[in-house]
This record gives C-alpha cells, sequence and structure tokens, in this order.
C-alpha cells in the first residue's frame, strides 16, 4: 500500500473530543503561531524500551489493547511520494519517516475504539537539538501545504490542508486536518504533533464521512504528553 494511502488510514490525530465539540475551525490570523519556547529544553534523549514504558498504559479486553511497537530503523526511510514537497516535509517530518543521523528511536501505538476508526501515535525521540530541527520542518511544511496529491492503488489521493489553532502543549505543538474525498464520504484525518524536549509526539485520528468520533481525546493527549515529560526527567 502506497505511503499516503497508510497516512490516510493508519495516519491516522487530533486534539477535541466527542459529542458537543466544536467544529475544526481553521486558525486565523496566522496559520502556525510562534512557540514561546522554540529552544530545546534540558532534557535527554529517551531510548526504545525507555518510549515504551512511558507510552499510555493498555487498557481494554485483548482486542482492544494498545500495542506499543517498536520501529525498526530503515536507514534512508522512505519518502512521501506527493506533488508538493513542502507537504512531503510536512509529512515525513510528523510521521518520523525523514532521514536522520542519528536515525531516533520511534515506537508506533494504535488505538481501537468501539464503533470508529481508531486513532494512533507516533513517539519518536531525536536529542534535544535534533528534536528542534525536525519540528521546525513541521512548521515550515505547514506554512505552505495547503493541498496534494498522492498515487493510490485504485484512484489518486487528494489531500486538502487545513491549519487549525495551535493547542497549548509540551514546548510547542501545531495541529491540522488532511480531508480527502472517498466513495464512502470524506476521509478526515487531524494531527495534533507535539514537541516535548526531545521528543515529538503525533497523534492522529481518522473520521470517515462523518460517523467517527472526529479528534483524538484531549485527556489522553496530555497524559501522553505528561508521561513524557516524568520519563526525560
Amino acid at each position: 500500500m502506497p505511503v499516503l494511502v497508510a497516512v490516510a488510514t493508519l495516519a491516522v490525530a487530533g486534539c477535541g473530543a466527542g459529542p458537543g465539540t466544536p467544529a475544526f475551525a481553521p486558525a486565523s490570523p496566522e496559520p502556525v503561531s510562534a512557540s514561546p519556547s522554540a529552544a530545546a529544553s534540558a532534557s535527554r534523549s529517551l531510548t526504545s524500551e525507555q518510549l515504551v514504558a512511558a507510552a499510555l498504559p493498555q487498557e481494554g479486553p485483548d482486542e482492544d489493547r494498545h500495542p506499543v511497537a517498536v520501529r525498526k530503523s530503515r536507514g534512508g526511510d522512505q519518502q512521501y511520494q506527493v506533488s508538493d514537497p513542502a507537504c512531503g516535509q510536512l509529512l515525513a517530518a510528523a510521521h518520523a519517516r525523514r532521514p536522520s543521523q542519528p536515525s531516533p528511536a520511534v515506537v508506533d501505538q494504535r488505538f481501537n475504539w468501539k464503533d470508529d476508526n481508531g486513532g494512533a501515535s507516533t513517539l519518536a525521540s531525536y536529542g534535544n537539538s535534533g528534536a528542534v530541527a525536525v519540528f521546525t520542518e513541521v512548521r515550515e511544511g505547514l506554512s505552505t501545504c495547503r493541498y496534494y496529491e498522492s498515487p493510490a492503488p485504485t484512484t489518486t489521493y487528494k489531500g486538502t490542508v487545513t491549519v487549525g489553532p495551535a493547542p497549548r502543549l509540551g514546548d510547542e505543538a501545531v495541529q491540522f486536518e488532511i480531508t480527502a474525498p472517498t466513495e464512502g464520504g470524506p476521509h478526515v484525518t487531524r494531527y495534533t504533533v507535539v514537541r516535548t524536549g526531545s521528543v515529538i509526539a503525533t497523534f492522529t485520528k481518522l473520521s470517515v464521512g462523518g460517523r467517527d468520533i472526529p479528534a483524538f481525546p484531549p485527556a489522553m493527549i496530555a497524559q501522553q504528553i505528561s508521561l513524557l515529560q516524568q520519563a526525560q526527567n
């Protein structure tokens, strides 16, 4: 499955949450607000094992567990085949898929919620200066990426990017949505990307045709950021 389809289905996050939550609104006037703490904090880098230990705890029966998987380094890592280079940079940085030396420690976690497409998170520790550099790539890509196309097995994925207000999380954070038309209704993937010290955490939530919870639960995002901060202290 092409990378873009994986992003649209697994990529699957955002900060917002259940019934009564206002619709996602574009940020105004600046699409990406400046962070009051762009410099890296004095936080230590985390290993894959430490990231697993700092991930959200598993809950529920076996079929609803939240498995945490350590991502194995693949050297140069995969590239996003998209029409707009800025969007490719944004996706690669947000999903910890950009080439980086040394390679970051990365873990991925899936969340399976009843009658919902679920969500996912990616935790990547680059070291202090590395995390700041990668988050800068996220901001730069988001500043101009508004639409892109990518080849898929049976059609062309067409994603429209909408930037939302930056949430107050970690040292700096951004939030945006990618909407793509499909036969089953629009696929909307909401992203919340947070840098906290040496770690960049990306939360994704997929909603299909308005039938799913539109956003990754904000309480879970806050809990994950808190766990990462504790692990680095």
